[in-house]
């Protein structure tokens, strides 16, 4: 089912929602979208009911002036979770959607039931945010029209680049239709973006799953990572990247699975 869902701020949410059973909130993270997630959704429709999201004043979703922010975000997601899903979900949050995940179990720790962080780690690394910042100038003065290559490159595994050009093809063309101010303003917001002291206070069972070669989160510094949360697992799939649950679909649906039986 695809809805449109508005927030008590006014912001106009694009919402897919697939499934029946322990609601999952999947959070994608910059340049991304809800269709990250339609794969996840099918897999686990038998057993698990997946909400994902265009991120408010992305994609398909609209949001008030000026309400483009983590904080505005998190506010607007823990709508979708009182008022659309009723009830404690597990938060699912790709790389920049770790960092919002973090900050919602600052902000609202009695509606999860557990967090799931993707690719992710408490902020980006210096090294990402030179690279953001060089691609924020590229983009405002040449557009967003074949950033998507070198995004792809930069972001999926070897063996996924060299097994599935038709994967990457779609994420190439998708990545240069979305709007080019709104992603230098989520380029921006990620820059910045911080939740380094998050992870000791959360109070829900954690799962970490990532690639070998994620250059965004590296292993080591994910395991660093997961090391500070209380109850943290993790997964690290080899022969991926910084997508896993389009790299390795079937690997990261299974590893997930195993975590929600434990703690769901």
């Amino acid at each position: 089912m695809i809805e449109r869902f508005v927030c008590r701020s006014g912001a106009a949410i694009h919402l897919e929602d697939a499934g029946v059973g322990t609601p999952i909130l999947a959070v994608h993270g910059l340049g991304g979208g809800a269709w990250f997630f339609t794969g996840l959704a099918r897999r686990l429709v038998d057993k698990y009911r997946v909400v994902s999201l265009d991120l408010p004043g992305t994609g398909r979703s609209q949001a008030p002036p000026g309400r483009i922010s983590i904080e505005a975000w998190v506010a607007d997601i823990e709508d979708i979770v009182l008022h659309r899903i009723g009830e404690p979900v597990v938060l699912l949050g790709h790389s920049m959607g770790t960092i919002i995940g973090l900050h919602a179990a600052d902000a609202w720790p009695g509606s999860l039931r557990a967090s799931v962080f993707v690719g992710g780690l408490p902020e980006p690394r210096p090294e990402i945010q030179e690279r953001l910042r060089q691609r924020v100038e590229q983009v405002t003065r040449f557009g967003i029209a074949g950033t998507g290559a070198a995004v792809a490159a930069a972001n999926f595994a070897k063996a996924t680049l060299e097994r599935q050009p038709e994967l990457v093809a779609l994420f190439e063309r998708l990545f240069d239709a979305q709007d080019p101010d709104t992603y230098v303003r989520c380029c921006r917001i990620l820059i910045s973006a911080s939740a380094a002291g998050s992870p000791a206070r959360v109070r829900v069972p954690c799962l970490s799953i990532s690639g070998t070669e994620d250059q965004y989160a590296p292993p080591d510094l994910v395991t660093a990572f997961v090391n500070d949360l209380p109850d943290g697992e993790q997964e690290i799939l080899p022969d991926c990247g910084h997508f896993p649950f389009l790299e390795r679909p079937v690997a990261f649906t299974t590893r997930l699975r195993t975590f929600l039986e434990r703690v769901c």
